[in-house]
């Protein structure tokens, strides 16, 4: 019986770990995560590829310690990239802490060199992972294959840009050089006169500045060849771009994204400042990964695509694109620019604005390219002198595609034609932000070009994944074409986990209710069991 005013409420204990706690059943590795987790995914997508097919080096243990198997590394790879974790000693503490990755590894722990072999030794292989994941996403449905956007991205070089060298600061250590070798080489001559044995004593540093100076001849020549005023010594391929208001070392990354949800079905990254020339390849390479149902696919691109030279080359190859053709001064700032000029290939003859004809003067060779030339010679023109400064008269060259990109800008004066080229940024360019912002990748952790395209094709393989984990976990992720490796669906349990889930329900109810009275007697009950509900 309670004294008077004594409180009737009992008072919950608060949760707190006990730490001395125990299992009195081993724990089951597959309980470790939940049935739809993206571990399980990552999994599922690995041990349905053909590594060795796919380029994989496969390794074979003849004697000593046996290798890690390629599939285990990458998967340990696929799930860092996957959770933002790029580096390789990163990932293997990401092995021992993290418990998803341990469940993903079976408790194996790749130290980061056998990670980082892994990397170097299969760059190509690693690639065609991208494309793994473009063919299970049309599979899948998750590709439109009606609309899809294309753009690049320059990210910055691992290389530190201060330790860059300029083509004018070369050629003056080049020369500094010269003359420090000519001196070391007369002292070397001078302090071995009086020796009667043969050879020379050489001077220390002198093996280091011709080092240094055959590298930087090296330099030179790359710089006369590509026609550029940088070069880095530590990374040579990297070239200098303006990133925003900055100007560094950097590559360039291409993507092509479709429209429906945002898969990604081509990449690139290249040494390119700008983006000519990268049109063709890259719808090419999406033509390829989504396969033939993909050759009606319209392609929007920003102006950087859109050279004469690369609209002409789309149209031959038949391409459907649409893209503002890159043309200098805009129109409505220059009434008279070219663009105004009308050429009619079938009559070969030029109109200006004021509705004149220009005459047709001849042609030459520019780019490997014939150039037809026309000039006016209408001196009664009301606007000559607005036209052009030229004596002569306004001089205008029609190349062959001319008329391509006549079409063209005709095209893109219908308002739905406009709207429709408005959506690539809406495509492609939420892509790029979900890389740089969500992922925060704003800087190449790998050295030299072959690093940075399998860089970026893992980067891009990784959206897809997320939107693929998205509809697998829902039900509609697509069945598995590897016959060896068939895909497992990840149901809430079989029925022998049900059945042994029930079972050890009953066990746990037992022993809940023995450790309740044992603990009636002032005893501690020594062990505590956990078991998962399947």
């Amino acid at each position: 019986m309670r004294k008077s005013g004594e409180s009737q409420v009992s008072m919950a204990q608060s949760i707190a770990p006990d730490y001395g706690q125990q299992f009195l059943f081993p724990p089951a590795l597959e309980d470790w995560v939940p049935a739809d987790h993206p571990a399980r995914f990552l999994r599922e997508f690995v041990d349905q590829l053909d590594l060795g097919v796919l380029g994989f080096a496969m390794p074979v243990a003849v004697e000593g310690r046996p290798p890690y198997h390629p599939s285990l590394l990458l998967k340990i790879w696929l799930y860092g990239y996957y959770h933002r974790v790029r580096s390789t000693r990163k990932l293997e503490t990401a092995c021992r802490e993290h418990l998803s990755l341990l469940w993903l590894t079976g408790l194996i722990q790749p130290d980061h060199n056998s990670l980082w072999r892994f990397w170097r030794d299969n760059k190509k292989a690693l690639r065609h992972i991208f494309k793994q994941t473009v063919q299970v996403a049309v599979r899948s449905g998750a590709v439109g294959l009606a609309l899809q956007a294309l753009d690049g991205t320059k990210i910055q070089a691992a290389a530190s840009t201060p330790h860059g060298w300029s083509k004018e600061y070369m050629e003056r250590l080049l020369a500094q050089l010269d003359a420090a070798l000519d001196e070391l080489e007369l002292k070397v001559v001078q302090e071995n006169a009086d020796l009667d044995q043969p050879g020379y004593r050489l001077p220390a540093g002198l093996t280091e500045r011709q080092a240094l100076r055959q590298q930087i001849q090296t330099g030179l020549a790359q710089l006369e060849a590509d026609g550029r005023k940088s070069y880095h010594p530590v990374e040579p391929e990297a070239r200098r771009m303006k990133l925003g208001d900055l100007n560094r070392y950097a590559y360039n990354a291409q993507a092509v994204a479709d429209q429906q949800e945002g898969i990604l079905v081509a990449c690139e990254a290249t040494r390119q400042e700008n983006d000519r020339g990268q049109l063709v390849p890259m719808m090419e390479q999406a033509r390829e990964n989504v396969g033939v149902a993909g050759s009606d696919t319209l392609t929007l691109a920003d102006t950087g695509y859109g050279a004469g030279a690369d609209l002409q080359a789309a149209i031959q190859h038949g391409m459907e694109v649409l893209v503002a053709p890159a043309e200098g001064t805009p129109a409505k700032d220059n009434p008279y620019a070219t663009q105004h000029f009308v050429y009619d290939p079938q009559l070969q003859s030029v109109t200006c604005p004021q509705s004149r004809t220009l005459d047709q003067e001849g042609h030459t060779t520019k780019e490997g390219v014939r150039v037809e030339r026309f000039r006016c010679h209408h001196r009664d023109c009301p606007v000559r002198a607005q036209c052009t400064r030229d004596p002569k008269g306004r001089q205008i060259e029609v190349r062959p595609h001319t008329v391509v990109v006549q079409a063209m800008r005709q095209r893109l004066k219908d308002p739905a034609i406009r709207e429709q080229l408005r959506q690539r940024s809406t495509i492609i360019e939420l892509r790029f932000g979900q890389i740089k912002e969500h992922d925060g990748f704003r800087r190449w952790t790998v050295w030299g070009l072959a690093g940075v395209k399998t860089q970026w094709s893992l980067l891009c393989a990784t959206l897809n994944l997320r939107v693929l984990y998205g509809r697998w976990r829902a039900g509609r992720g697509p069945e598995a074409t590897h016959p060896a490796a068939p895909a497992v669906p990840l149901a809430k349990g079989t029925k022998w986990t049900r059945c042994a889930g029930l079972w050890l329900m009953g066990v746990w109810e037992n022993l809940s209710r023995w450790r309740t009275e044992w603990n009636g007697r002032q005893r501690i009950w020594p062990t505590t069991v956990f078991v998962q509900k399947t």
